[in-house]
């Protein structure tokens, strides 16, 4: 149920989360299936050759939004918010890993019948792309990765390193979870840190309420653990990369201050043969920052 609550707002009765027309068409033209026991929210548009599109931290399929438009009419588009991201359930008691992403990535593709596909991931997503070539079990034609600290360097900004620190925490964590000490205030200092240009206040609007969405500010430490497994499983992921004979690129904002140009450098030095398409002046989402820019590169590559 839905209640109007002015100008492009939206309150439903169930989450007390105000959201944007458009991000509300969003909800509604996706669907639920079970996984772990949780309701995942999935969605799929256009009409092609299918491409699974795998989302950031700690953002959700939204990203996606964007680009979808000048994609839609070539392609098969086909998303998923992970367990306790965006729409999906948020339970207290899951275990949130990159690797059980994975296993959701491959339930949404069983849920459409998905065999052989093209994928773009992006931040997190990149780290669960490599946990699948690892497994094997998905038949990726080509790869496309956005901006992701695959392989992780230190931060340089002494803000962003002592919040990750703090999150990570086993003691700092769940007290700011369970205070809901995050604020909207800090989550827009922390996104435009890695924007290439300051988000208006109706996408920091639309984010703030994907993370609200399901009480996710109260699990939000959880979701933070992923960065501990990365560090302990990176190497193994990118030894996949490696191995593999997916047809790999590389679209990487210059501008970003997480996922630095300088990751870029290391992955393609693992392969040489990854196309490298480099996008200045731009940050850590490129396709939101630019999609069309970003849906014409896709094109090209997944011609």
């Amino acid at each position: 149920m839905y209640f109007i609550m002015g100008r492009g707002c939206i309150l439903t009765w169930y989450t007390d989360v105000c959201m944007s027309l458009d991000l509300t068409k969003w909800h509604l033209s996706g669907e639920y299936i079970s996984f772990d026991g949780i309701k995942l929210f999935v969605r799929s548009e256009g009409i092609g050759q299918p491409i699974i599109c795998l989302h950031a931290f700690p953002t959700s399929s939204y990203d996606y939004s964007g680009i979808t438009p000048y994609l839609a009419e070539q392609y098969k588009l086909y998303f998923l918010d992970y367990p306790g991201f965006g729409f999906s359930d948020k339970p207290k008691k899951f275990s949130y890993s990159l690797r059980k992403y994975a296993d959701a990535v491959e339930e949404t593709m069983r849920h459409f019948e998905l065999k052989k596909i093209h994928m773009i991931s992006h931040d997190i997503g990149d780290s669960i792309a490599l946990e699948l070539l690892k497994r094997g079990s998905i038949k990726i034609d080509k790869l496309l990765m956005l901006n992701g600290s695959v392989y992780s360097i230190p931060f340089d900004d002494p803000i962003m390193w002592f919040s990750q620190r703090l999150w990570i925490s086993k003691i700092s964590g769940p007290i700011i979870s369970k205070l809901r000490l995050f604020r909207k205030v800090f989550f827009r200092r922390m996104m435009n840190r890695i924007f290439a240009q300051a988000l208006s206040k109706n996408e920091v609007n639309a984010f703030w309420s994907l993370l609200q969405y399901n009480d996710g500010l109260g699990i939000y430490h959880e979701l933070m653990q992923y960065m501990p497994e990365r560090w302990q499983y990176q190497f193994e992921w990118l030894d996949a990369l490696k191995n593999s004979d997916v047809e790999a690129t590389l679209i990487w904002g210059q501008a970003d201050p997480v996922a630095t140009p300088a990751v870029a450098d290391f992955v393609c030095g693992i392969r040489k043969d990854i196309n490298y398409v480099k996008l200045e002046k731009i940050g850590h989402y490129p396709h939101w920052e630019k999609p069309e820019l970003v849906a014409n590169i896709v094109q090209e590559v997944f011609r």
